[in-house]
């Protein structure tokens, strides 16, 4: 039974009118019947097919059921302009197509429980609708237009440093929340697309969505959009041509991801193509697989297949292999190699040879389901190996399949046998003759039950000897070899630690580097002001001195008294006062140690200028003392010779 989403589904039955044809120049006439749940809940007769469109809208249908898609187009160019007026959220289903074989529609009353004597086109209409709802048929695909929308950056950023990274950052970030809104907006009109992203930090570098749907519709819902930061592309992809499917039966693997790698095998195992696109469009890839073969199965190299590749193998009517677990690089690696020696292929990059890896992981899956077919015909002309294949894998026992390949072989021959010549009308066969052939099939069956005990026996053997494979395979390595191993570990570890501690010094640098960009901007903006060192003291001019060793102190006193500079000290010299020593004694901390010079705050320059001012009062005061002093005392003596 058909469900989506656990919502109600609405179904539309329809069949032609007797009478008209989409051939004829009248305009066909239809029967329709409309289930919503399973229940009738309209029925109408005579109606146009624009009519029964306007339906599809009005009760919002998701499957409008036929019983021959001809009923309502005459060729592809028909069926194409159908495409762009049926609405996007509806499929077509051919109810009497179940793959490889065609049901009468009377047989799928009988098997629905419809039973009709003979059925108009009201109840053709009503057994093709509770046909569909009970999910039988099979999906017909309408060519659809394809639209590309396009979400990237606006432009590169060219700022640098750390800025730079942030504003990367922001516009990814922003290409991020467009594609989310876009998505929203595609699901919430229920348009059917595919999207591939190209992740980075903080968000998306682009944005890849290809919409199955006219370009007029999808610019309805979505505009192009153009900033200096980010832009919208909408532009339509360029019709697909039309290609001659190939008939015979191949295995395709596909690779999704912003590029696309395709691979296809024969059912020898043969590979047919090794490619990758850059644009992943779903109709594209459908097109290079039909234009080489039919697949049977549709193959990817993880446990869990992505929606993209279901959908494909849904589309291509094919079964979808994955294996148990995702396939590890050493694994497909290995496979490709092997293919690369054999058949001397190109494998032009990692998507495509994940693309070849998961379609020889299916061959060799179903490899031994070939062989043990190829083993009961040989030697049996007239039987189609990649059909008997294609039969049991869709789920058929091989047993019942080849009985009946033998009966088809049995009256081809029999049809084949001369007619006399005199006679136009058909031969009757006697029950005679009747007796004998079904003593013929009953030989063949004879026959067929011997071979497949011989065969089962065989396959026991090879059972025995596969465990035995696997046992020995089970077995420890040589000593020559785990050696190996260990020594290749160990300098895998070595080269772990030299990567760490490589690291480890690259982001030291890289702290190194953006601390010096603010020294430099600090020091260019007047922050920041460069002392040399008192074991230099003879280079500096009229720097400040920065006391780094105690027995410079003498010489760099007296260098900066001279060069009217001051002496810049760190916590350890807080005895030395400027009282003392008559030069500025300012205490600050280094921001930098640069060899020969250190870079201080700023302000102690204004520190000792203010420093030298008081030192200049201070000597002043000292000076006019002694100058009065030496009055005083000449006066003194003055007094002392007058009184002698």
């Amino acid at each position: 039974m058909h469900t989506q989403g656990g919502r109600i589904v609405t179904v539309m039955g329809i069949d032609i009118k007797p009478g008209y044809s989409p051939r004829s120049h009248k305009t066909p006439r239809y029967a329709v019947v409309i289930l919503r749940d399973g229940e009738i809940i309209e029925k109408l007769d005579n109606i146009t097919l624009y009519s029964a469109i306007r339906l599809i809208i009005e009760y919002h249908v998701d499957i409008l059921a036929v019983d021959n898609i001809q009923e309502l187009v005459k060729n592809s160019r028909d069926l194409s302009r159908l495409s762009k007026i049926i609405p996007s959220w509806c499929k077509i289903v051919e109810v009497t197509s179940t793959g490889e074989d065609y049901v009468k529609t009377e047989k799928l009353a009988q098997e629905l429980g419809l039973n009709q004597s003979s059925l108009s086109p009201i109840d053709t209409a009503t057994v093709v609708a509770h046909a569909a709802y009970r999910g039988i048929g099979r999906e017909i695909k309408l060519p659809s237009d394809r639209v590309y929308i396009i979400v990237s950056k606006g432009r590169t950023p060219i700022q640098g440093g750390s800025s730079s990274d942030r504003f990367k950052r922001s516009i990814r970030a922003s290409v991020l929340q467009l594609v989310k809104e876009i998505k929203e907006a595609l699901d919430k009109n229920e348009l059917d697309y595919d999207l591939v992203v190209k992740e980075s930090d903080g968000g998306l570098e682009r944005g890849f969505f290809i919409v199955y749907a006219p370009l007029e519709k999808v610019r309805e819902i979505i505009s192009p959009f153009e900033h200096k930061n980010i832009k919208i592309k909408v532009k339509p992809a360029a019709r697909s041509r039309s290609i001659k499917q190939q008939k015979r039966l191949v295995i395709a693997g596909i690779d999704p991801g912003t590029s696309i790698g395709i691979s296809i095998l024969d059912l020898n195992g043969k590979p047919l193509l090794v490619y990758s696109y850059k644009n992943p469009d779903r109709e594209k890839v459908i097109e290079t697989i039909l234009a080489i073969g039919k697949p049977i199965i549709v193959s990817v190299d993880v446990a869990k297949p992505p929606e993209y590749v279901k959908k494909i193998a849904s589309m291509l009517n094919a079964l979808l292999y994955h294996p148990d677990e995702d396939l590890s690089i050493d694994e497909k690696q290995r496979l490709v190699n092997e293919y690369i020696s054999l058949y001397n292929i190109d494998v032009p990059d990692s998507h495509a040879r994940d693309a070849l890896s998961a379609s020889i992981k299916a061959y060799k899956q179903i490899k031994p389901l070939i062989e043990e077919i190829e083993s009961k015909i040989r030697d049996i002309s007239g039987l189609n190996r990649d059909e008997i294949v294609s039969k049991v894998l869709k789920g058929k026992p091989l047993s019942e399949v080849l009985e009946e390949e033998f009966m088809k072989i049995l009256i081809r021959d029999e049809l084949r046998k001369p007619k006399l010549t005199n006679e136009r009308k058909e031969v009757a066969y006697s029950t005679e003759e009747l007796q004998k052939l079904q003593v013929k099939i009953n030989e063949l069956k004879n026959t067929v039950k011997k071979l497949e005990e011989a065969l089962k026996k065989r396959d026991e053997l090879i059972e025995t000897l596969e465990l035995e494979l696997k046992l020995l395979r089970k077995r420890p390595a040589n000593e020559e070899y785990e050696r190996k191993i260990n020594q290749l570990q160990v300098e895998i570890e070595t080269l772990k630690k030299a990567i760490m501690e490589k690291n480890n010094i690259i982001e030291f640098l890289r702290d190194k580097i953006l601390s010096l960009e603010k020294i430099i901007l600090d020091t260019a903006l007047g922050k920041l002001t460069i002392a040399c060192k008192s074991s230099i003291i003879n280079n500096c001019d009229a720097l400040p001195i920065y006391i780094d060793n105690a027995m410079n102190i003498e010489e760099s006193i007296k260098r900066a008294r001279n060069s009217k500079t001051g002496l810049i000290v760190s916590s350890d010299y807080r005895k030395l006062s400027w009282e003392n020593v008559r030069v500025p004694v300012v205490e600050a901390n280094v921001i930098i140690d640069l060899g020969d010079y250190v870079l201080v705050d700023s302000r102690v320059l204004s520190e000792i200028k203010n420093i030298w001012e008081k030192i200049d009062e201070l000597e002043a005061r000292e000076r006019k003392e002694r100058i009065l002093k030496m009055i005083k005392e000449y006066q003194e003596s003055r007094k002392n010779s007058s009184k002698v």
